[in-house]
């Protein structure tokens, strides 16, 4: 009695899991079911070591898809063309581009949409009509492609490089250095003489400053003198000329009208005297002009303008 209880729980157990693990596998198909999916269409214009079916498709670095299909076209070789799912919805806008990215380590590959921009318009797609994602080519397949280059271009620089450090270069090297060094020392002592040279000139440029100054403290000391000091000197010497003048004459009428009878021996003093009054006179116009321009006396006058041909 006891051993019919147990196969009768056991077999209870069974059909009630089974039944579960059923229910629970057409849940899982119901949901695979309602899970819808957007084709799109990639050319790659480059081998896609790495990529298979059901590889991942990211967005930005977010998975949103997998990969179809892929299959090397007919009448044309240099492209394979690469079927991919994109969930419903995504946001897959004009302007974005494919590329290959390596995930890891590992030698495999997956495709990468990246680009685009906010408020771009959309690219619908359909099962009748995919619409194609532009590619660009994956950093690895140009490195690939322009790596001989880049080694042929490396071979030269260091060819060049060996050339550059030649026996005869470095000894031009050294030999310019050492110029270099010399000539520094020569810039060095050219600076310090010139540092001297120009405290020189400046405290001679200093005391000349103090010299003129002292020079124009004089000059207006003679002027303010001679402005109160010449006046009447001139005035005097002004009166002398002209009661000079007067006598001579009254001298020469009176020896005109023959009240004097030695006019041969007056005739040279009259002489003398019309001399010592034009003298009178010169002197007379140099304080004149002495008194307007009293720095003559120590810096000269000024020449006067020369004439018409001279």
């Amino acid at each position: 009695m006891y051993s019919r209880i147990n196969y009768t729980v056991v077999g209870l157990f069974v059909l009630l899991f089974t039944f579960a693990m059923l229910g629970f596998g057409f849940w899982l198909a119901k949901y695979g079911f309602e899970q819808k999916y957007t084709p799109y269409i990639l050319y790659f214009n480059e081998p896609v070591d790495g990529l298979s079916v059901d590889s991942t498709v990211k967005l930005k670095g977010v998975e949103v898809g997998k990969v179809r299909s892929i299959e090397v076209l007919p009448d044309d070789i240099e492209h394979i063309r690469v079927l991919i799912l994109l969930k419903e919805g995504t946001p897959i806008t004009r302007g974005m581009y494919a590329v290959l990215k390596l995930q890891g380590i590992t030698g495999l590959s997956y495709v990468q949409i990246q680009g685009g921009r906010q408020g771009a318009p959309l690219l619908h797609s359909d099962e009748q009509h995919p619409a194609v994602i532009p590619t660009h080519s994956s950093l690895i397949y140009r490195l690939s492609r322009q790596a001989p280059q880049l080694l042929d271009k490396l071979e030269q620089s260091v060819d060049a490089f060996d050339r550059l450090l030649s026996d005869h270069n470095l000894r031009q090297v050294r030999e310019i250095l050492d110029n270099s060094a010399v000539a520094t020392r020569k810039a060095a002592q050219l600076e310090d003489r010139v540092i001297a040279l120009t405290d020189d000139v400046n405290a001679t440029l200093h005391r000349f400053d103090r010299r003129i100054d002292t020079l124009t403290s004089e000059a207006r000391k003679i002027t303010r003198v001679l402005n109160r000091e010449l006046p009447p000197v001139l005035h005097n010497i002004k009166d002398a000329g002209s009661n000079i003048a007067e006598v001579a004459k009254g001298i020469d009428k009176r020896l005109k009208r023959g009240e004097y009878d030695l006019r041969r021996l007056i005739r040279p003093l009259q002489v003398d005297i019309s001399e010592l009054s034009y003298r009178y006179q010169e002197l007379a116009e140099d304080l004149k002009a002495l008194s307007r321009n009293p720095s003559s006396l120590l810096f000269g006058g000024a020449h006067p303008p020369k004439g018409p041909g001279e």
